[in-house]
């Protein structure tokens, strides 16, 4: 499966209070112009193969990208939403790489925000 919609699943599964939607790859453009929810998206960043061995690779290293567009009239810290991701792609074995910090969106006013998870996902050949 496609490490986006693993992480989808995964935080769809948690029902992390103050997440609204989870999408994959690109926003539905009846949501793009939305301020009234919180929206998640994942996208690939990057899978690269991984621990070679007999002429062969046996792994996937993959990273993605997280996006959090929070919705403007916030009623939850985003920080707190953001550690609830960071430990629940901890638990699932995936590395919390680099955050980009928070921006604001200049078309919508919205608190945005970027980090990036890996993982290594073997290979049953």
């Amino acid at each position: 499966m496609l490490a986006v919609l693993e992480a989808q699943n995964m935080i769809n599964s948690a029902n992390i209070a103050g997440i609204d939607n989870v999408y994959t790859f690109n926003i539905p453009s009846e949501m793009v112009e939305n301020v009234d929810k919180t929206i998640v998206l994942i996208s690939d960043a990057n899978t690269n193969p991984s621990i070679y061995g007999n002429n062969d690779f046996n792994a996937l290293s993959r990273t993605i990208e997280i996006q959090i567009f929070y919705k403007k009239d916030l009623d939850i810290d985003p920080e707190k939403i953001e550690v609830q991701l960071y430990k629940l792609f901890t638990n699932d074995y995936w590395n919390v790489g680099e955050n980009r910090g928070h921006t604001i969106d200049p078309d919508t006013q919205q608190i945005t925000t970027t980090f990036y998870v890996n993982n290594l996902k073997l290979l049953n050949n």
